[in-house]
């Protein structure tokens, strides 16, 4: 009897759940994509409220629901929003429901929806009718020309194609990684309020990614160096190899800098406001060493910055 309660209790709630899904698709379309940009935060909550009550393999049947409803209800560019959205809140449902470590939570789904952002505007912007290159190329000229009419013609030249694509790209994947962050905020908040009990965090410096992910990110790393250099004809291939440099060049990044963290916290401050300074100017200056920092830390796990006594 209890099984049968069960099973009528997820069919109702995965009803409702498409259901809320479905509005939230209807609403964006019959207002011309104006509330679009609140949106992509908003739709993954659903997926959230029932993989986090019922599971991952209870919300595979409620993803593939949503997913046939972003076609129905859905317009062609938003399709693969309300996919990836959906997919996303199935994955941090899932963890919560599994009582998975939250910090390793917020950091995947930050990744993913970097990942997801980079993808939509690189790789398939071709399928959308945005042409990503005439973009930059009109940036380059508009930068160009405030150049020679504030006098400055020898610095017109500095900002090259290249430079000023990957530029945007990276803006790409901030902007991501800040709509996963507010999307794992707004869903804890909303499931704290329903009672759905979530683990504690552990402290981010405490993570140790296996070694292997050091050699395989610094091998992505330089090989998608190479797509500014020497861009694909294809250019799904190129923006796929330029969406792997920037996943490689963030994750080596953020390790080198909590190795920086810890450099300055052992030998020069354990002031919060002068760590958090000397770490913003390390990100500028230092931003060609970072990465091979980031993959001593991951893949050597005893080596040790200058003067540091201890491992990190």
């Amino acid at each position: 009897m209890n099984n049968k309660n069960n099973d009528t209790l997820k069919i109702t709630s995965g009803a409702m759940i498409l259901a809320i899904f479905a509005i939230l698709l209807l609403i964006n379309r019959q207002t011309g994509a104006l509330f679009e940009e609140l949106f992509i935060y908003l739709l993954p909550i659903p997926m959230v409220i029932y993989s986090a009550r019922f599971g991952f393999k209870s919300g595979l049947s409620v993803l593939a629901g949503t997913i046939l409803f972003s076609f129905i209800f859905g317009t062609f560019t938003t399709i693969f929003y309300s996919v990836s959205a959906s997919l996303l809140g199935l994955i941090l449902g899932a963890r919560i429901y599994s009582k998975r470590d939250m910090t390793r939570t917020l950091l995947l789904v930050m990744a993913l929806s970097a990942i997801f952002t980079v993808l939509s505007t690189v790789v398939l912007a071709s399928f959308f009718g945005y042409n990503v290159d005439l973009e930059i190329s009109e940036m380059k000229t508009m930068l160009d020309s405030a150049m020679n009419m504030a006098g400055s013609s020898e610095a017109a030249g500095l900002f090259s194609l290249s430079f000023l694509k990957q530029i945007f790209i990276i803006s790409m994947a901030i902007n991501g990684l800040l709509e996963g962050f507010i999307v794992y905020h707004l869903s804890l908040l909303i499931l704290k309020r329903l009672g759905v009990k979530t683990e504690k965090a552990v402290s981010i410096r405490k993570l140790t990614p296996p070694a292997w992910t050091g050699f395989l990110a610094l091998a992505a790393y330089f090989y998608g160096s190479y797509t500014f250099a020497l861009p694909a004809d294809n250019p799904l291939i190129s923006g796929a190899r330029q969406m792997l440099w920037v996943c490689s060049i963030f994750f080596l990044m953020f390790f080198g800098l909590l190795s920086v963290i810890d450099f300055i916290e052992e030998h020069i401050s354990r002031k919060k406001g002068i760590i958090a300074l000397l770490t913003v100017l390390s990100f500028f200056l230092l931003s060609q060493l970072l990465p091979l920092v980031g993959f001593a830390r991951i893949a050597f796990r005893g080596t040790k910055l200058p003067g540091q006594d201890r491992a990190l």
